[in-house]
């Protein structure tokens, strides 16, 4: 709902009384867990804050035509029915402002009333606010020491490098002017200051807003959620009491980039939202019990690497009491990993509506109508739903014939609410195409020619930059005075100026400097290496010379559709291990749906000591695998690997004994056996580092059934555990052959149907120094 300041205290009283069930802190062991479990229940209050429609009196109306962002609503819709669906919020103590209602004195009023006059001292708080951010200049005399000496060398969260204030921009922010010089924006040391007098330490403050002085609105195929301009001013009027710029934020806070660098949102299909509160509340559907906010960090910074690239990473700080240890939203979240949540309607006769926003993206982007989802209900029974139409993250869907499985009858629409749901059979489309944007910095007569040699590529489209979801980016590097080039390299995180993809960093920042030649980006312009050669190459030339990479692409967005730790029934469990110089667990990941009910010791022991900072392997370093079947039945393997090279390499197991030529398969290359854990390479030395990559992604496939297609294209000697890895001609027709291998479907249709009790696929990526 969106509340009204007059209606804050009316509505918000109503639910005093309601107190979540079940409700603990996310704690870092089950022994605190035990312990929160003994307490009174804890009520759960939330704040959500997202802006869209920003006036231009906001921004400098300069700078740009087009200052709406489109994902904030998004963002505050993803948080709210994981608060109250996963996490037992009560639909009444969660607060939304958006857009027109999110003025200055709302948020604040808002702040005050619903929060810090509510909360009692083992309450739960969450804060969450999505739209422009900005940095500000304090010119106050009584604050420009303190501002000074941090940008000397001292340390605020609330403070850029160079002494730049943070802040949120609302809806009825404004540029200083010389008629009125103090500052519009809401200033973070203002909400910090409103925050003091909180009675709990429960708080989570969750901002995916940036503070970048980039200059420029858009990135890529996404868009920039910082104010373009730094403002000089006055503090705000409306700050009449002294207010400490360095004090820090209270709680643990998670923000989409550290303060002064890039936060980005990208469109999905049928919707925009925010790169960091999608994948942040995409991990928080599917956590298990006791992820630390460290471990919690660590995914979504993952998720964000393969969406929009290196340039953004996101930023935690912890000040929550050391005795609670490390929180996340400070509750055990009260169902379990799941896609969704069958959503309440008041009206029986209407459609049943699912949430779906634990469905990967890349999933949910291509799934299919006739995919099958399940409803999990009291003793063993559970209703089967078939996805019917869906509408961003929002599908009807229907009981399939028979209601409960177990014959006791269908039920009532009302029965189902708020129940989750999981993915049961996956329907993909054949025929996925790789979509390719076209930098809007390209001119006219290059996106033509680039349109046009794109399209003489089989299951190869393009678009322009911006106009929708995209899986990389044809286009070139400015280069001039400035070093360019770096900046957009991986790990190259400062922008800058007339590098945004949009055609106002020429008219802002002056001519365009010379310019490199064609190559291939991220969406977020993330140049993908290996991809650019000589300036003076036509546009068909350079498509031609890529045509191999955007193939080896499409081999990777297909081998992600079938990612499904999180839906797989399958019981396996993969953990990547540096071998040498310093033997070390650094990955672990599980099925999660598995009947398995607990995971050998070494499993569980990696999963202890698995490193939850982000993974950057030094060159030097040797790794290693080490796999568990926990289910009842062989599983066949097949490994691949992709690196930003473009470069593809696999091996599988074998599905028989005896190979064609009648000699015997090693033991190590045939399938693993029920309750097997295998370590590879056998002979412990570890593989090295891929030549010059920066990182590798590596997908593990697990599956009931022999590979026999995948076994087909890899020829007669296939690459095989005996053998290790080797480099794939065809990596496309590869990925093509294992979901056709993974298809249930019977007969000739134009979709794959993937049962999720029949594999498994997990994933593993990480960077290289």
């Amino acid at each position: 709902m969106t509340l009204k300041r007059r209606a804050f205290l009316q509505q918000t009283g109503l639910a005093l009384g309601a107190l979540g069930l079940g409700g603990t802190a996310l704690l870092a062991s089950s022994s605190q867990y035990q312990q929160a479990l003994a307490k009174p229940a804890r009520r759960r209050l939330a704040l959500l804050i997202g802006i869209n429609a920003y006036p231009d009196r906001a921004l400098d109306p300069g700078v740009a035509q087009d200052i709406a962002l489109k994902g904030c609503i998004t963002d505050v819709e993803l948080q709210r029915q994981l608060l109250i669906h996963r996490f037992g919020f009560q639909p009444g103590d969660v607060v939304t402002l958006t857009n027109q209602d999110a003025t200055r004195d709302g948020i604040l009023t808002a702040i005050d009333e619903h929060l810090v006059q509510q909360a009692r001292s083992e309450d739960v708080v969450l804060l969450h606010f999505s739209g422009y951010g900005s940095q500000v200049r304090v010119v106050n005399t009584e604050v420009a020491t303190a501002t000074a000496a941090l940008g000397a060398g001292g340390e605020s969260e609330t403070v850029a490098q160079g002494g730049g204030q943070a802040a949120w921009v609302t809806v009825d922010s404004r540029l200083p002017s010389e008629s009125n010089p103090a500052l519009g924006d809401l200033l973070e040391a203002e909400i910090v200051a409103r925050l003091a007098p909180l009675a709990t330490a429960n708080l989570t403050t969750v901002i995916d807003a940036g503070s970048q002085d980039a200059g420029y609105l858009r990135w890529g195929n996404a868009r920039v959620r910082s104010r373009p301009t730094v403002p000089t001013g006055l503090l705000p009027t409306a700050a009449t009491e002294p207010l400490d710029l360095t004090a820090p934020w209270p709680g643990l806070v998670l923000r989409a980039a550290q303060v002064g660098r890039l936060v980005l949102e990208s469109h999905w299909d049928s919707f925009s939202a925010g790169v960091f509160t999608y994948a942040l509340t995409q991990n928080l559907w599917e956590t298990e019990p006791d992820p630390t906010s460290q471990l919690l960090l660590q995914r979504t910074r993952q998720r964000l690497q393969r969406w929009v690239g290196a340039d953004q990473q996101p930023y935690l700080s912890d000040r929550l009491p050391p005795r609670t240890g490390p929180l996340v939203y400070n509750l055990l979240p009260q169902l379990p990993p799941a896609a969704g949540v069958v959503l309440p309607s008041g009206d029986s006769s209407r459609p049943l509506t699912a949430w779906l926003g634990g469905v990967p993206p890349q999933v949910l982007r291509y799934l299919q109508p006739g995919s099958r989802l399940r409803v999990e209900l009291a003793k063993g029974q559970s209703v089967l739903l078939a996805l019917e139409t869906r509408t961003g993250l929002k599908a009807l869907v229907r009981s399939l014939e028979g209601g409960l499985e177990d014959g006791a009858g269908a039920l009532s629409p009302s029965a189902l609410a708020g129940r989750p749901i999981f993915e049961q059979v996956r329907r993909l489309p054949q025929g996925i195409d790789l979509i390719v944007a076209l930098d809007g910095q390209l001119k006219r007569v290059e996106r033509v020619d680039a349109t046009s040699a794109l399209a003489g590529i089989p299951l190869v489209s393009s678009v322009t930059a911006g106009e929708r979801a995209a899986d990389c980016l044809f286009g070139r590097l400015p280069i001039g005075p400035t070093s360019t080039l770096t900046a957009a390299l991986p790990g190259g995180a400062e922008a800058l100026p007339g590098n945004g993809g949009d055609d106002q960093g020429a008219s802002k920042w002056g001519e365009r400097g010379a310019e490199s030649s064609y190559g291939l980006f991220a969406p977020n312009r993330t140049l993908l290496p290996g991809t650019m050669l000589s300036r003076d190459e036509a546009v068909k030339t350079a498509v031609n010379r890529l045509t191999p990479y955007l193939k080896s692409l499409l081999a990777l967005k297909l081998v992600r559709l079938t990612e499904n730790h999180a839906a797989s029934q399958v019981g396996a469990a993969a953990v990547l291990e540096a071998v040498q110089p310093k033997p070390r667990p650094l990955l672990v990941q599980t099925t999660e749906r598995s009947p398995t009910a607990t995971w050998p010791v070494a499993i569980r022991q990696a999963q202890k000591a698995a490193d939850t900072n982000p993974i950057m392997l030094p060159r030097d370093c040797r790794i290693g695998y080490r796999l568990a079947n926990t289910s009842t039945q062989p599983l066949h393997l097949l490994w691949m690997s992709f690196d930003s090279r473009g470069e593809c390499t696999a091996l599988m197991t074998l599905p028989d004994a005896i190979d064609d030529d009648g000699a015997e398969v090693p033991p190590a290359a045939t399938p693993l056996d029920p309750g097997q854990i295998f370590t590879f390479p056998a002979n412990g030395a570890g593989w090295a580092m891929p030549g010059a990559a920066v990182w590798v992604e590596a997908h593990i496939i697990f599956s009931v059934q022999p590979l026999e297609r995948c076994l087909a294209v890899l020829g007669n000697n296939p690459p095989a555990l005996a053998t290790g890895f080797r480099p794939v001609r065809q990596p496309l027709q590869l990925a093509q052959a294992l979901l056709q291998d993974l298809n249930a479907s019977a007969g000739a249709t134009d979709y794959y149907a993937l049962h999720h009790d029949r594999w498994a696929t997990l994933s593993f990526r990480y960077d290289i120094a």
